[in-house]
C-alpha cells in the first residue's frame, strides 16, 4: 500500500483528503499542518507521495519546503492550491517532481494524479 504525506493547515481539509485516499487504498502516514510537522514526519519516514497546500502555518509556505524536501529525496509532490498566482504556478512547474491541482480538488483528478505519478517513480 503506498504512502502518502498530506501537509494542510486546514484540519477539516486535511481530513477530508486523508478520507478520499484511504477510500481510493492509500495508506495516510501522516497530516502534518506546518512545514516543520511534515519535516518531522519525513525524518523518521519517507512517503511514496506528498500532497501538500501552498499556503501553510509557520514561517514558510510548501513551495520553501518542497525545495528542501528535493534536496534530499526525489518523493514526487502534489500541490493543491486555490491560487492562480504565476509566482505560484511558475514556482510549482520549477521544481523537479512537482505537480499541481487547482482546489475545490476532484477526487478523480487527485486519484488519477497520484496513480500516474506513482507509476512513473520508483524510489
Amino acid at each position: 500500500m503506498k504512502k502518502i504525506l498530506i501537509v494542510e493547515d486546514e484540519t477539516i481539509i486535511s481530513f477530508g483528503y486523508r478520507l478520499q485516499l484511504e477510500q481510493m487504498g492509500f495508506e495516510v502516514l501522516s497530516a502534518a499542518r506546518s512545514a516543520e510537522e511534515a519535516e518531522n514526519v519525513l525524518e523518521k519516514e519517507v512517503p511514496d507521495a506528498i500532497i501538500m497546500d501552498v499556503y501553510l502555518k509557520g514561517e514558510r509556505n510548501g513551495l520553501e519546503v518542497a525545495r528542501d524536501i528535493l534536496a534530499t529525496t526525489e518523493v514526487p509532490i502534489i500541490f493543491l492550491t486555490a491560487s492562480s498566482k504565476p509566482e505560484i504556478v511558475d514556482g510549482i512547474r520549477s521544481l523537479p517532481n512537482c505537480h499541481y491541482l487547482v482546489k475545490p480538488v476532484d477526487p478523480d483528478a487527485l486519484g488519477n494524479t497520484l496513480h500516474r505519478i506513482l507509476q512513473k517513480h520508483v524510489h
